[in-house]
């Protein structure tokens, strides 16, 4: 059932979430415009200090998913420096200007990142049709980190549990998207997840707080069992 992962912006933020539990993290900067990427002194220094799996961001802006040829460029050069870092994925996504996830870039990223995976991020949510691009990445990306058809992941439960349905056996899905505490138990009833990512739900006064975090990996442990 599924673990917990929780977003990080500082070093602080990755030792709460390693002791109060959390089973992986996410590294980024800027939470608050969906992420982008992390400075790399910052990923070696969380990789030293926390035993847990990382996933490192690489999006270099935040007012679109679309990304220019220098853009790119840039990605792929941050990429290689990355992969360099023992991290476990590189976190991902991108759109056409006509508003179609990018098929062909997203494939580029995953062959240069090999053999560290891609996770497919929240591009998906947004992007014209999703179950198109699903289908055109199976093989290509395993994890796809996705609020479903929507904006949160509340909004999107309905459309995430009938992807989870079509495209469980190619995709291992992890939530992400403005969940709150209070509505995991519900959400979870509906929507069989491998991973609940959390950023905000886990945080005290914009900190990751090891208290929440406790809470929530104990919720989410007590579904793995089957007590919830």
């Amino acid at each position: 059932m599924p673990s917990l992962e929780v977003a990080v912006e500082t070093l602080d933020d990755a030792m709460h979430a390693y002791t109060g539990g959390a089973a992986s993290l996410e590294i980024l900067r800027d939470l608050a415009v969906g992420g982008l990427t992390p400075q790399l002194e910052f990923v070696r220094m969380v990789r030293e200090s926390v035993p847990l799996p990382l996933r490192v961001m690489l999006r270099p802006h935040a007012h679109s998913f679309v990304y220019s040829s220098v853009e790119i460029e840039a990605m792929l050069a941050d990429l290689e420096q990355i992969k360099s870092l023992g991290v476990q994925s590189i976190v991902f996504g991108a759109q056409t200007p006509s508003g179609d996830l990018d098929v062909s870039l997203v494939q580029r990223i995953a062959q240069a990142a090999a053999p560290i995976p891609v996770t497919l991020h929240r591009a998906l949510d947004t992007c014209r049709d999703p179950d198109v691009a699903l289908g055109a990445l199976t093989g290509v990306v395993r994890r796809v980190l996705t609020a479903g058809p929507a904006l949160t992941a509340w909004e999107g439960r309905a459309g995430l549990a009938r992807w989870i349905e079509h495209y469980g056996a190619s995709y291992s899905f992890a939530a992400s998207g403005g969940l709150r505490g209070e509505q995991l138990v519900e959400y979870l009833a509906q929507v069989p997840v491998d991973q609940v990512h959390l950023g905000g739900a886990v945080r005290t006064k914009g900190r990751v707080d090891p208290v929440k975090v406790s809470a929530l990996a104990n919720l989410l442990s007590s579904f793995r069992t089957g007590h919830a």
